[in-house]
């Protein structure tokens, strides 16, 4: 009869170590950056909000499913900015399709 070796006597240590040596950086406050900065960084409610919808409609038209989820060879191409359509979006008309991938 074979003995299968175990190394389970050797098993790693778990846990976390931090080291001592430290270099603090200051983070600055949202009101420290420059207005563009502020608009590169931060993303308006208002966007958020839209994007939020967006996705609902996307991820509703696949059944709330992660698995069924669109992929992105089976999306439309925007041939103006290049972007990816979710079918969905032409299937209700919120956009007409220009250029299929």
């Amino acid at each position: 009869m074979w003995k299968k070796t175990s190394n389970a006597s050797q098993k790693p240590k778990k846990g976390v170590s931090f080291s001592n040596k430290v270099m603090v950086v200051p983070i600055p406050l949202r009101h420290d950056y420059s207005r563009r900065m502020r608009q590169r960084l931060w993303t308006p409610a208002e966007e958020i909000h839209e994007n939020a919808q967006r996705n609902a409609v996307e991820f509703s038209s696949e059944g709330w499913n992660c698995q069924d989820v669109v992929e992105e060879d089976d999306m439309y191409i925007c041939s103006g900015t290049q972007e990816l359509i979710h079918p969905v979006h032409v299937q209700l008309g919120t956009v007409q399709p220009q250029e299929e991938q």
